[in-house]
């Protein structure tokens, strides 16, 4: 039921599932007044006979002597229509009164007025079983006499005709067709809801124009959009990395003078200062790529970039150690993969003194965690974390504080390659930053 649950909120389902039930409404009167029309057409046609029938009957009795008019009733029978004769009427009062058989009664007085007031009808015209359904009555006769009859086909029974399988036949052949054209309607949605899905993934998804009027608008507007995105982004990128050029410039001249003065405190303090407006602008840079690195996928031992990242990290004198399978293949972006480990890695140094990386395989994903010694993060504080620039730590150093987008650039990264990153802190203390990654490249 769970896997039907979306297909039920669909749009498409939805239209279908009306569409059947008024394609059901309508066969379902449309067999009623015609059931009702039939029945009306049967009960007037047996009107009609049994009445003819009792008028023919009548004058034929009364041409001959009481003995003889039973025997020439019975000689007036036919399978389905038996006459006789009787002295007294055989029919009980209630009988004869049964307001079921007002409206057939008046029918055949309408039909032969000559009748008169002296024609009563009931249902069961005779002790058997079988019978129990048959129309009878009686008639009663100028001398008091009465002219008793039985039909065996019992009034406002009319059965579906040829008629009524070709109109079913109509509406199933309707609700297939109706079927299939809202799945071709339809299928210009499914191309908008897996394009829309792909958009904003550094790349242009040209969307298809196809289906009706208002279909092909969304696809044209989704497309010019994205064009006017990707040029504004471009063109952003391009002038900060003009900007990036022009800053390494006069930084890199202003490190060439500070090397050939003497070394001291100010000289050291000046030059960490260089040191933190080159990795703001290239931390700038890298976040205002994002998604637009043309780096393409490979398969990737990732158990192997864990372990040089602890390695180099040992080398420079940091805590960092590594725990897992030597090997864990999965198709990614192995540069950017790696800077974004390299980032979560080194946040864990700076606000932990320590990182420990481990790495669980699942046939699917790969679970990738670094867990610090630090103080950890409040929950409310999680998401403002990953913003870009936004420093939880209010120190402008540059051990210490950073530049506020390594977090975000590991999460847009992680995130491209179709995963998932989170972080909160551990119940012993510390930060824990969990990843999982797909094995299989998006």
């Amino acid at each position: 039921m769970s896997r039907l649950a979306p297909l039920a909120r669909s749009l498409e389902a939805r239209t279908v599932a009306v569409l059947l039930l008024a394609i059901l409404a309508v066969h379902g009167g449309a067999l009623l007044l015609y059931r009702q029309s039939a029945t009306a057409a049967a009960d007037d046609a047996f009107a009609r006979q049994v009445a003819n029938q009792l008028t023919l009957a009548r004058e034929a009795v009364l041409r001959r002597p009481p003995p003889e008019r039973d025997a020439e009733a019975k000689a007036l029978s036919s399978p389905h229509f038996e006459l006789g004769w009787s002295a007294t009427s055989p029919l009980r009062q209630d009988e004869a009164a049964d307001p079921g058989l007002w409206s057939l009664r008046a029918r055949m007085l309408s039909l032969e007025p000559g009748l008169g007031p002296g024609l009563a009808l009931a249902m069961g015209g005779g002790d058997e079983a079988v019978h129990q359904e048959d129309l009878g009555g009686a008639l009663a006769l100028a001398d008091g006499s009465f002219l008793t009859f039985r039909s065996a086909h019992a009034p406002g029974l009319a059965r579906l005709g040829s008629w009524a399988y070709l109109a079913t036949a109509m509406a199933i052949l309707v609700g297939v067709a109706a079927v299939v054209l809202m799945h071709r309607i339809a299928g210009p949605l499914r191309d908008l809801t897996r394009a829309t899905g792909e958009i904003g993934h550094g790349r242009v998804v040209p969307v298809r124009e196809a289906g009706p009027d208002e279909t092909r608008g969304i696809a044209r507007a989704l497309n010019a959009m994205q064009d006017r995105i990707h040029r504004l982004l471009t063109e952003r990128t391009q002038a900060l990395a003009a900007v990036s050029h022009d800053l390494r410039t006069p930084i890199a001249r202003l490190r060439l003078r500070l090397d050939g003065l003497p070394e001291d405190d100010e000289t050291r303090a000046m030059g960490s200062d260089l040191e933190d407006m080159q990795a703001m602008v290239d931390s700038t840079l890298a976040y205002l790529r994002g998604d637009a690195d043309p780096e393409p996928r490979q398969v990737t031992n990732v158990a192997s970039v864990l372990m040089s990242i602890a390695d180099a990290s040992s080398d420079a004198g940091r805590d960092v150690n590594y725990a897992g399978p030597g090997r864990a293949l999965a198709t990614v972006r192995p540069v950017a993969l790696r800077r974004a480990l390299d980032n979560v890695v080194d946040n864990a140094v700076r606000y932990g003194t320590s990182a420990r990386i481990t790495l669980a395989v699942d046939p699917e994903e790969l679970l990738l965690t670094v867990d610090d010694d630090g103080p950890g993060i409040a929950p409310d504080e999680v998401a403002r974390a990953f913003e870009p620039f936004t420093r939880l730590e209010a120190s402008r150093n540059r051990n210490t504080g950073g530049t506020g987008l390594g977090l975000t650039i590991a999460r847009r990264i992680v995130e491209a390659e179709g995963g998932s990153i989170a972080m909160a802190t551990r119940p012993e203390g510390g930060l824990r930053v969990r990843i999982c990654l797909p094995r299989a490249g998006r």
